[in-house]
């Protein structure tokens, strides 16, 4: 979910500042929100620092400095959570399975150069280190509920970690991220820390608020469909079913798709519509796909599964089109995703 064009500042103040807390994630906001469409990396550091001498000019000042946040604190969207899918389980990185690197089909557990493996991520590196989970998502009373899933995500090399909740029925989605600096940075081994649940008293302070995920705009990414599906993720097996990746396939071209909470309401979801092309009659893809055409799959030799390469026309028009698609550019011409209503 983190979008790796942004950037977060924390500042550390000698004078007496009120709701400190409140200003760290006011800080953190209007820093992405003036910087998320600078593509220019010179006038995107022009206006960080413009902000950082603001904020250092006030803090000359001896005078209290209150900022008020505004939108539902982690702890009251949890609450809109649970109520379309359950209970928020806790996770420990360390219990996720590990995504594993290649080399020439040869399980690497060293680093590699970028686009040195067989199946390197959406940004061409090749680092081990990287789990994900999956949980199933259940009731009050802990029985099951077949239609709600859970994936846990904790990628190498951050410090913190991210969850997303999905109802197949009713496409109600939940994005979620603990508070950078909430785990230790690890190089390659996940840290065994436990993640509170909304009926822990930490929660609040484990957990972002939605208006701070909410202005990473995860959709950049997750535009068509809340579970991203790439050869460097789903290689990461299911104990229990090693022919099932973790990461689920739960989306048809016709499934519903909405995130609960009025703070993500801005966001745009779409998927590219390409009338007559049969790739699509299976599959709804997002802009994601034109991340970097090196990184790209060549799916006819997979696809479709009966006799592959038979749709080579339709995948090349596929191509053809997102290749005008930057990294993180939705598709204006793009189709709404179906909503929840």
């Amino acid at each position: 979910m983190q979008n790796p064009s942004h950037y977060k500042l924390r500042f550390h103040f000698k004078k007496k500042i009120t709701h400190s807390k409140n200003i760290f994630l006011n800080l953190t906001l209007l820093v992405r929100q003036l910087t998320k469409r600078i593509k220019n990396m010179n006038e995107k550091l022009i206006y960080i620092l413009l902000v950082v001498s603001i904020i250092f000019s006030a803090c000359k000042k001896d005078e209290e400095v209150t900022i008020i946040t505004t939108g539902n604190s982690a702890l009251a969207q949890s609450q809109l959570i649970e109520a379309e899918l359950g209970p928020i389980p806790t996770f420990n990185c360390e219990d996720g399975v590990l995504i594993p690197i290649y080399v020439n089909g040869i399980e690497v557990f060293v680093d590699q150069p970028k686009y040195g493996c067989d199946n390197p991520d959406l940004d061409g590196d090749c680092l081990p280190g990287s789990r994900i989970g999956r949980i199933q998502g259940t009731n009050q009373d802990g029985s099951i509920r077949p239609e709600v899933i859970w994936v846990f995500f904790c990628r190498r090399g951050d410090n913190f970690a991210q969850m997303i909740g999905y109802n197949e029925i009713t496409g109600k989605t939940a994005f979620l991220e603990l508070n950078d600096g909430y785990l230790p940075t690890n190089v390659y081994l996940q840290p065994n820390v436990y993640v509170p649940t909304p009926n822990d008293p930490t929660y609040e302070a484990a957990w972002k608020a939605p208006a701070e995920i909410a202005s990473q705009n995860c959709n950049s990414c997750h535009t068509s469909d809340p579970f991203i599906h790439s050869r460097w993720i789903v290689g990461a097996r299911l104990p229990s079913n090693t022919n099932e990746a973790v990461l689920p396939e739960v989306a048809t071209p016709h499934s519903k798709y909405c995130v609960i909470g009025n703070e993500f309401s801005s966001w745009e979801l779409k998927y590219i519509d390409l009338p007559g092309n049969n790739c699509l009659a299976c599959h709804r893809l997002s802009n994601i796909n034109a991340w970097n055409f090196e990184n790209n799959t060549d799916w006819n030799l997979y696809m479709p599964p009966s006799n592959p390469g038979s749709m080579s026309i339709d995948y090349q028009a596929i191509k053809d089109y997102i290749q005008n698609l930057g990294p993180f550019e939705i598709d204006a011409n793009g189709t709404n995703a179906p909503s929840c209503d």
